[in-house]
């Protein structure tokens, strides 16, 4: 396990901190030390997510809109005085249509929140990161961003193309010293996939067999993860991604 103050008085902003993966990431980093700016478009899951006795900054956003996203940015230096480090972890997942088949609101709606609102937040970080004397970006991906599934082009393209994004990234800010890593998880127990399938055994029968170490993977596992892509135990990383997918894209 990381240090526990690792990120000590860092300020992290992470984006859909509403979902199970992304509530175990903050509290993963908050635990390292860091403080911690929330951000999700569903503002009532939020604030139940994150009562008022955890210390954290919640702001409601959804980050495909330009607007929102600059003042969700603004709204955490504003409060916190800096910007260390940015998890964009907000995605969409649509309807599993082959290609020719996919509603193109669907797919506008998969580019426009995993890969341009990932975008939006990282344009309006980046200059207080640099302000901050550099920092790290991360972008939660996906092993479908390395392969690909039957059915699921809008998600497996959004996430290949976030990987293309986070090395570039890495190449025009290195001198910024700012760091930009991607991390792509398999299959993790979340409610996504308890909603799709019914329950964790429906989940398990379905996903684990797909996975050579004969599971999925939980989002503390995951969080961990993260945690190390954005401490100082991987300062010589950067334009990477890091899969976190239990053998998935090994076979």
């Amino acid at each position: 396990m990381t240090d526990s103050k690792t990120l000590d008085q860092r300020v992290v902003l992470v984006t859909g901190a509403a979902g199970d993966l992304g509530f175990a990431i903050v509290m993963r980093c908050r635990a390292a030390g860091a403080k911690v700016a929330v951000l999700d478009h569903a503002g009532n899951t939020l604030r139940a997510r994150y009562p008022d006795n955890i210390d954290v900054l919640r702001i409601e956003c959804d980050i495909s809109d330009r607007e929102q996203s600059r003042m969700a940015v603004e709204r955490t230096v504003a409060h916190f005085g800096m910007l260390n480090a940015l998890v964009n972890n907000a995605a969409v997942s649509t309807q599993r249509r082959r290609v020719a088949d996919i509603p193109l609101d669907d797919w506008d709606r998969a580019i426009g929140v995993n890969l341009t609102g990932s975008w939006l937040m990282s344009r309006w970080a980046i200059p207080h990161l640099i302000a901050a004397g550099g920092g790290v970006i991360l972008n939660i991906a996906s092993q479908l961003g390395h392969v690909t599934a039957r059915a699921g082009a809008a998600y497996s393209a959004s996430k290949a193309a976030l990987h293309s994004l986070t090395r570039t990234i890495a190449v025009d800010y290195a001198s910024d010293n700012i760091r930009a890593v991607s991390l792509s998880p398999g299959a993790v127990m979340t409610s996504r996939l308890t909603d799709r399938y019914g329950n964790e055994e429906a989940v398990n029968a379905v996903l684990a067999p797909l996975h050579p170490l004969g599971r999925i993977g939980r989002p503390h596992e995951i969080a961990e993860a993260a945690l190390f892509l954005l401490s100082d135990g991987a300062s010589f990383i950067t334009g990477s991604d890091l899969l976190a997918d239990g053998g998935y894209t090994a076979v």
